[in-house]
């Protein structure tokens, strides 16, 4: 059964941006003048922050271990190695990728402004005033935490297998934080109990069910952190249910479950 959950369910702004312009934002090469101490100096760690990532002779690629090559073909296009490392496909970054490896997808011509996740990927549009008032900057320490609002943002990228209902895409429709991600991405939350899908996937599926059907205040960010090494935090959490998504009920966190990682979506 496909969920779709209103706004007034989430609890967020009333704001929606799905096949709307990408609305101006602030840069990261902006943030920086500010942040260049406690965020600059450790976001290269972090995963998000190499969704795109040259190599040393400039070539860039998208994802880690199975590295795919990709080509510029133009403004905010790029073509990708197929999976035949032959030949060059023109559509399926577009089509497939840009929504979660790249920053401010363009509804119309899904050209991106920015490879790999600028800051406005998670924090949204900025409000000049956050300089005075932090509560103002979405995700800031002083920023109220709200659960929804957390696991629509990181489920933006991590619900793979959700599908737009307005562009058909299976990546949000100009998702914008602040906006509520499932008034037009369609998610299927019963698959947090579908034993075949990968436990990382079923992790995410889980939590995200868990805070919208049953009010937990357990998020991603519970566990990870963004702009460093996402799992130190993750290492010290205690033990409880959800766990056993990848850990065993007995024995040594060390060991964890046999699983393979697989996506029809992201071909690997």
């Amino acid at each position: 059964m496909v969920i779709i959950l209103v706004l007034s369910v989430l609890g967020l702004n009333a704001q929606d941006h799905a096949g709307k312009p990408v609305p101006t934002y602030v840069t990261g090469d902006e943030c920086l003048f500010c942040h260049r101490v406690k965020v600059v100096d450790t976001w290269q760690q972090n995963p998000h922050a190499r969704t795109i990532w040259p190599n040393e002779k400039g070539e860039e690629f998208i994802g880690s271990k199975l590295a795919r090559p990709l080509r510029k073909a133009g403004y905010g296009k790029f073509d990708i190695l197929a999976a035949d490392k032959k030949t060059w496909d023109k559509e399926k970054f577009a089509n497939r990728c840009a929504g979660c490896h790249a920053t401010a997808v363009d509804p119309e011509t899904k050209a991106f402004a920015t490879t790999a996740l600028d800051c406005y990927a998670c924090h949204g549009v900025a409000d000049p005033n956050h300089t005075k008032d932090a509560t103002l900057m979405r995700f800031s320490s002083k920023y109220p935490k709200n659960a929804r609002e957390i696991v629509s943002v990181c489920g933006s990228c991590h619900l793979r297998g959700g599908k737009s209902h307005s562009s058909g895409l299976p990546y949000p429709n100009n998702f914008v934080p602040g906006d509520d991600l499932f008034h037009d991405f369609e998610v299927d939350l019963a698959q947090a109990d579908n034993e075949k899908l990968n436990a990382g996937d079923r992790h995410v599926f889980a939590n995200v069910r868990d805070v919208l059907k049953n009010g937990s205040s357990s998020t991603c960010l519970s566990c990870h952190a963004i702009h460093t090494d996402s799992s130190a935090k993750h290492k010290r959490v205690l033990t409880s249910a959800i766990c056993q998504n990848c850990h065993n009920a007995e024995g040594p966190k060390s060991a964890v479950k046999k699983y393979e990682v697989h996506s029809a979506l992201c071909e690997y």
